[in-house]
């Protein structure tokens, strides 16, 4: 299975990589007017926050267009402003790209600290797989800043032990460049050892905020807080490539011309109901992870942490193709361990990791005839593909077969549980 789809990611990467230098980096490096995407917003908002520094949120802004990130997301984008488009999506890309390694880099590193060995050319097959994820594709074409928040997220779960400093800067600098890293504290609540990167990562936030004051003013603080979030709060999108829990059920209640086709007024007031039901759901996946790490063994609560970073993009109302390569740590964590599952849930990996493979948002035209209900199955492919890997139990390594005096090598060992 591994190699499989090893072997389809090698074609995909080739595919990825040639469309996104021919279609969009290319055309934007002459023309910055040809298409629209996402760093868009970022640079239009830093080139108007250099000039007037009041004017970082507009109220002509919808729950789709604009800048609608923390105050202190705009810093890195001011300095990309001062090169021509074209050339800073460039740069930006290189750098995203460089963070999504090093998140994969260091997820790997971990999983065999905690007892995941894999040799060479099993690193090197995941890591295509990672990247060829149709997350991480769409994260680049559209220029987003998901590839940062993945390594931020990354490193304070596999630094909270070795460097709990940096641990929590990263988590404070990854938080105010997108709020969804803050729902990782909840790793606490099964690993005590993460408390005092927490208490650093709060009070690096804080510090980061009076650091940058001479820079973002407080009142890009207040427009956040007081207009933007509010504003942002109860909103959603239908369309496809919103792959969030509330998308999906808000989907059920719309025709499928609606949630297809895309006019630029997606945007919807989700119902208090489907709400409460994402809230009570990401409340219950926090429960479910806690109780699988603390009762499971050391594997299972790395699974728990993995699960947890991939969950802001379940709950996140606005929970966009591109926000889902949060899950590339669960996904290597699962294709990893898939040789020493049962066939079932190597099929359920398989058939997951395959489903994360095609960007969201592509429209199928053989399935127009299908239900409403079933398309909207078939194209939330993110959110079920990634609640399904949250469900699957991981498989524990058995320890080290180590050779003892006066033992043969090949000696029976006695795998051991974690009291929980």
């Amino acid at each position: 299975m591994l190699w499989i789809l090893a072997g389809v990611s090698v074609a995909l990467v080739i595919y990825e990589a040639t469309t996104l230098v021919t279609a969009v980096l290319l055309p934007l490096w002459h023309n910055p007017l040809i298409l629209q995407t996402d760093f868009h917003y970022y640079y239009d908002a830093a080139v108007r926050f250099r000039t007037d520094p009041t004017r970082l949120y507009l109220p002509t802004d919808d729950v789709i267009a604009g800048f609608a990130y923390p105050p202190p997301a705009i810093v890195p984008f001011t300095w990309l402003s001062r090169l021509p488009l074209g050339q800073a999506l460039a740069l930006f890309t290189i750098a995203s790209y460089a963070s999504v390694l090093a998140a994969i880099a260091l997820w790997i590193r971990y999983l065999k600290q905690q007892g995941r060995d894999m040799d060479g050319r099993a690193i090197a097959a995941v890591t295509l797989i990672a990247l060829a994820l149709g997350p991480t594709y769409m994260n680049a074409i559209f220029g987003q800043v998901n590839g940062f928040v993945l390594f931020c997220s990354v490193a304070f779960i596999t630094l909270t032990g070795p460097a709990p400093l940096l641990a929590g800067v990263l988590l404070a600098e990854g938080a105010w460049l997108k709020i969804y890293p803050a729902l990782i504290v909840m790793a606490g609540l099964w690993n005590r050892r993460a408390w005092r990167p927490i208490v650093y990562s709060a009070m690096a936030a804080v510090l980061i905020l009076v650091v940058l004051l001479p820079i973002v003013p407080w009142r890009a603080y207040e427009q956040f807080a007081f207009e933007v979030l509010p504003a942002r709060f109860d909103k959603t999108a239908v369309h496809i490539s919103n792959q969030s829990l509330v998308a999906f059920l808000e989907r059920f209640f719309v025709a499928p011309e609606r949630f297809l086709n895309w006019t630029g007024e997606q945007a919807i007031a989700a119902s208090g109901m489907m709400r409460a039901i994402s809230w009570l759901t990401g409340i219950g996946l926090i429960i479910f992870l806690w109780r699988r790490a603390i009762d499971g063994p050391r594997l299972e609560s790395v699974d728990s942490a993995a699960g947890l970073i991939a969950l802001a993009a379940v709950i996140a109302p606005l929970g966009w193709g591109h926000t889902f390569v949060l899950v590339l740590p669960l996904v290597i964590l699962h294709v990893a361990s898939a040789r020493d599952t049962t066939n079932i849930q190597a099929i359920a990996i398989a058939l997951s990791v395959l489903a994360l493979m095609i960007p969201a948002g592509r429209h199928f035209s053989f399935i127009d005839h299908w239900p409403s209900w079933l398309q909207n199955i078939v194209y939330s492919r993110y959110l079920l593909a990634t609640l399904v890997l949250i469900a699957l139990p991981p498989t524990a390594t058995p320890p080290r077969k180590l050779r003892v005096a006066g033992t043969p090598a090949f000696a029976p060992y006695t795998a051991t549980r974690r009291p929980s």
